[in-house]
């Protein structure tokens, strides 16, 4: 069984353009991604999908193999376009505003895949710890059944905790690394995009919005997406102290 992980993209980010040319300890974001991506066990070929050229040639210019798209609005379809192109049997979709991803991680959420014929698309999440980012809108939250399927994404802070302090319940937030079977992947690219997407934002809400399960599963690893300017200050400072970072 082959696994593809690819990394979508794009300079045009609303909240923070550029972001993946950004230096991170002299290294860019999408470079830092693309070489912790590549050093997964399960991974078989790395690559990164985006519609500009200044991505493609940073990306060759560190050795990597990118793969030009056209336009497109939501991650998990340019890794649809971009997968056409490649011969995966499960297609990882590794967030390329995450340059702090551990390689067990992909490891972990791919693992599913291989132990269970009827799931077709899996998610990480971690626990959140600090309110401050159970409230940030930046952090996708996930609220979970007792099959650790996703019940519902939101930027919201959901459960609502009305009746409970933050202390006392446990939070997810969504890690955006997130493998498909190949097939299911496609199918994904048929289904109509939902209120539910555009109101949010979401990619995996129109999974959930047309009946299909994401399986959850929780990592340990304290990641940090660069969303905004503040966030790649935080994440530069974070890298400086990370064990990975000097293996590459």
């Amino acid at each position: 069984m082959i696994v593809d992980a690819i990394i979508p993209a794009r300079m045009g980010s609303s909240r923070y353009p550029g972001k993946p040319l950004c230096d991170i300890q002299g290294m860019t974001m999408v470079e830092h991604v693309f070489r912790r991506t590549s050093l997964s066990n399960s991974v078989d070929n790395t690559y990164v999908a985006t519609p500009d050229k200044e991505i493609k040639e940073e990306v060759e210019s560190f050795g990597g193999n990118a793969i030009m798209t056209g336009s497109h609005t939501r991650p998990v379809s340019r890794v649809a376009e971009a997968a056409k192109s490649t011969d995966g049997d499960i297609i990882v979709v590794v967030q390329g505003d995450e340059p702090l991803v551990y390689p067990d991680m992909i490891d972990d959420a791919i693992e599913p895949l291989l132990n269970d014929d009827e799931i077709g698309c899996v998610n990480l999440a971690k626990s959140i710890d600090d309110e401050s980012d159970f409230r940030d809108q930046n952090n996708v939250k996930v609220v979970v059944d007792r099959d650790w399927n996703a019940l519902y994404f939101s930027r919201e802070p959901i459960p609502n905790l009305r009746d409970v302090a933050f202390s006392e319940f446990d939070v997810y937030k969504q890690v955006c690394i997130m493998p498909f079977r190949r097939e299911f992947l496609f199918n994904y690219l048929e289904l109509e995009e939902t209120q539910l997407v555009l109101a949010e934002s979401i990619d995996m809400l129109r999974l959930l919005e047309h009946g299909y399960n994401v399986k959850i599963v929780e990592t340990d690893r304290d990641v940090h997406a660069v969303d905004t300017e503040s966030d790649h200050e935080r994440v530069n400072e974070m890298m400086e102290e990370d064990a990975l970072f000097g293996e590459y």
